[in-house]
C-alpha cells in the first residue's frame, strides 16, 4: 500500500489486498511499460509521504515515471478496487474514502489527458491485480467471483 513500481514487457506488476483502496495502471502501449501505484486516500499528506499513498499525486508521478523511462504518450488507464468493504455501514468515512479515490482518479487521469480503458471498481469485495506491460492485459482476482480480464 502506499507503493508504486514500473515495468516493461519483460515483467510483471502485482498488487494485493485491494479493498478501499485503489490501484491505478498506466499503461504507455509503444513501449510495452506500465506503472502501478497502490493508493490509500484520494488526496492529503505532506512531502514526507510516498506520492503513491494518495491518488492525487501518484498519477502525476506515474506519469513522470513513465517519461524518465523513456515513454510517451498516448498513455492509457485502467482502476481496480475502490471497494466498500463494509456495506453495512451508513455512508460514512470508510464508504467516502473509496468513492473519492476512484472520482479523484477519473478526475486527475482526464485533467491529464489519459483514457481510462478499463475500471473494476466499487462493489463490496476485496481484489488482487496481475499487469502484463507488454500485453496490456490486467487479471483482477477477488475470492468469490475468480479471475478476469480486463
Amino acid at each position: 500500500m502506499g507503493q508504486s513500481a514500473i515495468a516493461d514487457g519483460t515483467a510483471r506488476l502485482r498488487t494485493v489486498g485491494l479493498g478501499s483502496c485503489l490501484a491505478v495502471v498506466i499503461f504507455a502501449p509503444r513501449h510495452e511499460t506500465a506503472a502501478l501505484a497502490h493508493c490509500m486516500l484520494p488526496d492529503g499528506g505532506d512531502e514526507t509521504e510516498p506520492l503513491a499513498k494518495y491518488v492525487a499525486t501518484a498519477i502525476p508521478h506515474l506519469l513522470e515515471v513513465l517519461r524518465e523511462a523513456g515513454a510517451d504518450a498516448p498513455f492509457s488507464a485502467t482502476l481496480i478496487g475502490g471497494a466498500s468493504m463494509f456495506p453495512g455501514l451508513a455512508d460514512g468515512f470508510v464508504r467516502d474514502i473509496a468513492g473519492r479515490n476512484v472520482e479523484t482518479a477519473r478526475k486527475v487521469l482526464t485533467d491529464s489527458a489519459v483514457k481510462i480503458r478499463a475500471e473494476d471498481v466499487g462493489g463490496h469485495v476485496g481484489r488482487s491485480v496481475l499487469i502484463d506491460p507488454s500485453t496490456q492485459r490486467v487479471i483482477v482476482h477477488t475470492i468469490r467471483g475468480g479471475d478476469r480480464c480486463l
